[in-house]
């Protein structure tokens, strides 16, 4: 989803709960802009102290959170954390063509007024427009003629992805974030950092990998690479 706050931070984590711990990985970029995981993490849930009054159900107390990650060595604070797929509406949409952002973000609300669970005012959302090969099945690209290719393009539907989630969630991750000595720069589904992690082969690690199982060295990767090179 878009950033929250847009900087220019110099070092950025990924961040992963899962039931019994939490996935890490800080990543830097270097003055040529190639992005570097730096350290890998696993912090083990039964470690950390029971909390009276969480701010997230099942997450862990954010104090504890704050001290294992300077005993790591985490200095990065503008962090991306993945959302669950429970919390996330996706929905696909079909557009006029030829509107402007204003008018599609006007015409995006309108859909989601009718289709959403919640009310409009407490939702947070982003969209992308999907370019025609995603959106048309009528024949493989290499086999697309170019008479077929340019009437898809001038098609008078423009389809676009929409990703949807309530605002009081995102308060409750701002919250935990600041309370964790962290700032919440981007939330996302995990298959969005996972496709950012495959996308960029030139990420380099710089610790061993093995601290954490492949898939989630996709996902905290993908989601650290996600805030410096969204």
């Amino acid at each position: 989803m878009r950033r929250l706050f847009p900087r220019a931070p110099r070092h950025s984590l990924g961040l992963v709960v899962q039931t019994d711990g939490l996935a890490l990985a800080q990543a830097s970029a270097a003055p040529q802009g190639q992005a570097h995981i730096q350290h890998w993490h696993w912090l083990t849930l039964p470690a950390a102290p029971q909390t009276r009054q969480p701010l997230l159900a099942g997450w862990p107390d954010p104090a504890w959170v704050r001290l294992a990650r300077q005993r790591t060595g985490c200095q990065a604070q503008d962090t991306a954390l993945a959302i669950e797929d429970k919390r996330l509406r996706r929905l696909h949409l079909s557009l006029a063509s030829g509107l402007n952002v204003r008018e599609q973000v006007k015409a995006i609300e309108v859909e989601l007024s009718r289709q959403l669970p919640w009310a409009l005012a407490d939702t947070v959302w982003d969209f992308r427009c999907l370019p025609v090969a995603e959106t048309a099945s009528v024949a493989p690209p290499a086999q697309r003629p170019a008479w077929l290719v340019a009437a898809m393009q001038a098609q008078a539907v423009q389809q676009v992805e929409v990703l949807a989630t309530q605002r009081a969630w995102v308060a409750a991750c701002e919250h935990w974030c600041r309370a964790a000595g962290l700032w919440l720069v981007r939330l996302e589904p995990i298959w969005q950092a996972e496709d950012r992690w495959r996308r960029q082969p030139s990420a380099v690690c710089a610790q061993d990998v093995n601290v954490l199982a492949p898939h989630l060295q996709a996902q905290v990767g993908g989601l650290a690479l996600g805030v410096l090179t969204p």
